[in-house]
């Protein structure tokens, strides 16, 4: 007789309902695997939610009972984070029923089961459970285990939020954490949520008896840092528990830390001591406290801060960390002291007790600001009479700081009455003497102040104290001439004035003071600068506005006519690209600040929309050929943007070339101007690259082929000009199949098609090498069309 073949062994939990049902899934994807080695295992057969919440227990059980009887092994492969476990398993023959089956049967199984194995182990794997080696996590009171741990660093967490101040720990709480080994437990209190551990949220709350009991029972670490948001300005940073007991104000809290061996000068993410941030919230019982057990008074943040800036609002605290050794004249990364924040708050007394511990009057900060000077900058007007009462300053410089102050009043506070009466007792000073002090020194006639002068008789003031505007000129004229133009408050007051004009619909004023403002900014600062790019923005935005909407919707009554007018619009391309080179050139030495790289593109971008209006507002042959003469010399420089290396032909067909920021117009009622027909067509006119690459190798063609950019003649321009159709990018993506899947495409492709290009495209698909083979000449052509 024939030896009988071996029947299948079937697995010994089939008895059970679900696990029958777990088998027969594994059996079903096991059998496809090893009919088509090419499809992978179906992880979602076992790794399903309902599945193992239903199964995983019944495995547990059976898993014991099938080592048992030798019929069936389940191999546990995979066990998760704390949250719980996949079991998947596959079957292996045991030997005593291999005895009963042929050696080739045998053989053929085994292969059979390590595949399905491997396949098991392997959509775990990509399924993302961590493998472990079988029988680690065997055991239900393993996984139970970490349940268990789970469950209660959630509920410490949960406790430490609600408790009160003097609460401790629920008492079942502590008995399961005392229940662990020390190690276990202090895993579970390093666990945080938000950020934040439970050592930290006892900290913050001023629990002392929980965070004791962290500390001194769950060897809670004390130097890890949480994240603590500040209630006034919503900024978050990363600090120690005891860095958010002092800002906290929780001095119970801060001894048991103090105590228990926390560091008393522990930095934050921004470099502040608890001390420093204790004092800014003027907790003066932690001050002293910190003090007395050796916090370090003079340490600075980052930027300079010391404890004393962050003291000026309280003079009690001023002077314990005066009488403590602290510096009075120590500066900032603004080169700015302790009096210059306390003047700038309006602090008398604070600034009377600085005075009187030496602080000096006359030091200036990184824009030359004085003390007296910020006062009248700041309209500290106490704080001006105290200086000038206290220190013997010149008639001169009296008589500067009561212009200044009175420029001041009238801008910040509108106060015309208290403006005129400063304006009149500088006049008076400089009468003082028996010579005229003139006021130095002279500034130009600039057309953005309507050619005004600034008033130099008691007569010239009274005829502009009845005119208020003629009055915000003279403010700007004297800022000018004592700050200088590039002053920080003198180009803040040119942008704030302007956007006063035109709120009153008195745009070209407002284009005439910003337009001056950028000319300062750009020669000072370069148009890397935020402030250079955000003035840039808004004067840009404001033409825009002026050229495509105030002018169709708006009482021609309230418009002037003629607006933006090609000459300013021209003045304004002309200051953004008269350093552009320079400052590209910047941007190539590493490292680079990613802001002045987005600035840098911003600028870009206004730059194509001044092109645009420059085409609009042309109404000459003059005007056209100066148009095309700058944007010649433009393009004949190659400037790319600084991220994606885009070409301004690339910004000219892109829907998202926009400006997203101004002074008036929400973003979503811009309209969209490109991609744009004319801006492009004047930059291949003025020799623009049509096939040049951007940093993801694709041409301005393929991006004006993307289906949100299209539009037909702009795409027929191009190819025109000489794109190539069959250029790819690094997706490999060409220009051909773009355009022939657009539905509303009518181009016939095939006129821009060449012979070359086809043969290039075939040697590049199919790696057909070519370089030293071809002439030179033509290696450049074929390397345009790799990928």
């Amino acid at each position: 007789m024939g030896r009988k073949c071996a029947q299948p062994v079937k697995p010994v939990i089939n008895t059970d309902r679900v696990v029958r049902l777990v088998g027969e899934r594994m059996r079903a994807t096991s059998l496809k695997s090893e009919h088509n080695p090419k499809r992978p295992f179906d992880s979602k057969s076992f790794v399903d939610g309902r599945l193992f919440r239903e199964v995983v227990g019944c495995i547990r059980e059976r898993v014991q009972q099938s080592a048992t009887n030798g019929a069936i092994k389940l191999c546990f492969l995979s066990c998760v984070d704390l949250g719980g476990c996949v079991c998947l398993g596959c079957r292996h023959r045991s030997a005593g029923s291999e005895e009963n089956s042929s050696t080739e049967e045998a053989e053929f199984q085994r292969d059979s089961d390590r595949r399905r194995c491997s396949s098991v182990e392997e959509a775990a794997t990509q399924s993302g459970f961590r493998c472990f080696p079988m029988g680690k996590y065997t055991h239900s009171s393993n996984l139970s285990q970490h349940r268990n741990l789970e469950q209660i660093s959630n509920e410490l967490i949960q406790e430490t939020k609600i408790c009160t101040d003097q609460s401790p720990l629920p008492k079942g709480l502590r008995e399961r954490l005392e229940g662990l080994p020390r190690h276990i437990r202090k895993e579970v209190v390093k666990r945080a949520r938000d950020g934040c551990s439970p050592l930290f949220i006892a900290s913050r709350r001023g629990n002392v008896k929980i965070t004791e009991y962290l500390i001194t029972v769950c060897d809670a670490d004390s130097e890890q840092k949480g994240l603590y948001e500040v209630p006034e300005d919503r900024s978050v940073h990363c600090v120690t528990p005891l860095w958010c007991a002092c800002v906290s104000g929780k001095l119970p809290v801060v001894k048991c830390l103090v105590r228990l061996g926390a560091n008393i000068n522990a930095l934050s993410d921004t470099g502040s001591t608890p001390l420093r941030s204790a004092c800014f919230m003027t907790h003066i019982d932690i001050v002293q406290y910190l003090v007395e057990n050796g916090a370090d008074i003079r340490k600075p943040n980052y930027n300079g801060g010391t404890c004393l800036i962050n003291s000026v609002q309280s003079v009690q605290l001023c002077s314990y960390l005066i009488s403590k050794g602290a510096d009075v004249n120590a500066r900032d990364i603004q080169d700015k002291t302790a009096l210059h924040y306390a003047i700038q708050e309006h602090r008398l007394e604070t600034a009377q007790l600085l005075l009187e511990h030496g602080a000096d009057p006359f030091a200036k900060s990184r824009y030359g600001d004085d003390a007296l000077q910020t006062a009248c900058l700041k309209g500290a007007h106490q704080i001006f009479d105290y200086l000038k009462n206290r220190i013997n300053y010149s008639s001169e410089r009296l008589a500067d700081a009561h212009e200044l102050i009175g420029s001041t009043f009238i801008d910040d506070h509108n106060e015309t009455r208290v403006a005129i009466l400063h304006w009149r007792l500088a006049h008076h000073i400089r009468l003082r003497d028996a010579n005229y002090i003139r006021k130095k020194p002279e500034i130009p006639l600039r057309y953005a102040y309507g050619n005004a002068v600034e008033f130099s008789t008691i007569a010239e003031l009274d005829n502009i104290a009845a005119d208020v505007d003629a009055m915000r000129i003279q403010s700007l004229l004297i800022y000018e001439r004592i700050l200088g133009i590039d002053h920080k408050d003198t180009l803040f007051r040119l942008m704030f004035r302007g956007a006063s004009y035109a709120d009153s619909l008195r745009f070209q004023r407002c284009i005439d003071l910003w337009l001056l403002a950028l000319q300062i900014r750009v020669q000072k600062y370069s148009i890397l600068y935020s402030d250079t790019c955000l003035t840039a923005q808004a004067i840009v935005r404001l033409m825009l506005d002026l050229l495509d909407k105030y002018a169709d919707v708006m009482p021609n009554e309230f418009v002037e006519q003629g607006m933006p007018r090609f000459e300013d619009v021209y003045a304004v391309f002309q200051v953004l690209t008269s350093n552009i080179n320079d400052a590209r050139q910047l941007l190539n030495i590493r490292p680079v600040h990613r802001k002045q790289q987005e600035n840098f593109d911003r600028i870009l971008k206004c730059l194509t929309h001044l092109m645009y209006l420059l085409i609009s507002t042309a109404k000459s042959e003059d005007d056209r050929e100066l148009v095309n003469g700058s944007v010649r010399k433009l393009v004949r420089n190659n400037i790319r943007s600084a991220i994606t290396n885009d070409t301004l032909l690339h910004l000219s067909v892109s829907r998202l070339n926009v400006i997203k920021s101004g002074y008036f117009t929400d973003d979503s009622s811009l309209r969209v101007i490109f991609p744009n027909l004319n801006v492009a067509r004047l930059l291949l006119e003025c020799g623009a690259h049509v096939n040049a690459k951007n940093e993801s190798k694709s041409t301005p063609l393929l991006v004006a082929s993307m289906p949100y950019n299209y539009e037909r003649e702009l795409v027929h321009t191009l190819l025109e000009y000489g794109a190539h159709l069959d250029q790819p990018n690094r997706n490999d993506d060409r220009p051909m199949s773009l355009i022939a899947m657009n539905p509303v495409n009518d181009i016939p492709l095939v006129n821009y098609i060449s012979l070359k290009c086809l043969c290039s495209t075939v040697i590049t698909k199919f790696g057909i090498p070519y370089r030293n083979q071809i002439p030179r000449t033509l290696e450049d052509f074929v390397r345009w069309h790799e990928p």
